[in-house]
């Protein structure tokens, strides 16, 4: 039962911060099974905020317009370039590692109506950094926790 719950969290919390839990599996030692635990979070996080984004965007305007109205910030001068620099593809490449999936996905909706190519263009992403991050670890034995420990 615990496995489960264990299992059930991992779902859930990759569906919106992919990276974090990627490295807080890795850090704590769990097996494969989390791994791919972590990588169907993100392709469900992914195929919830494609077809819901769009509703939740509005949700989230209406709420506080004041904090999520905002045309012009940092950040979306940042997507801007990219997307203006990479297209769709650059922006679903940083989505899971340096967005999260709920940002990186509305930011698609609001440059494109097209669901189908948002969702492969990030499940294709997520599916990258998934491997990125697991085959060193439990492929090869790298250890990427002493790793991340020297470069920060």
């Amino acid at each position: 039962m615990e496995q489960f719950f264990a299992s059930l969290f991992i779902i859930l919390t990759s569906t919106a911060k992919f990276s974090l839990v990627s490295f807080a599996v890795i850090a704590s030692g769990l097996g494969i099974q989390s791994a791919l635990m972590n990588l169907a979070g993100g392709i469900i996080g992914v195929i919830v905020f494609t077809y819901l984004g769009s509703k939740i965007s509005v949700w989230l305007v209406k709420k506080w317009p004041n904090k999520y109205g905002k045309r012009f910030s940092k950040r979306t001068r940042m997507l801007v370039r990219v997307k203006r620099n990479f297209g769709l593809g650059g922006i679903a490449f940083l989505t899971p590692i340096f967005l999260s999936i709920p940002v990186g996905v509305m930011f698609c909706l609001s440059i494109t109506n097209n669901r189908r190519r948002i969702l492969w263009n990030m499940i294709a992403a997520c599916v990258f950094w998934g491997l990125v991050v697991f085959v060193p670890y439990f492929v090869f034995g790298f250890n990427v926790k002493s790793a991340l420990v020297s470069i920060f």
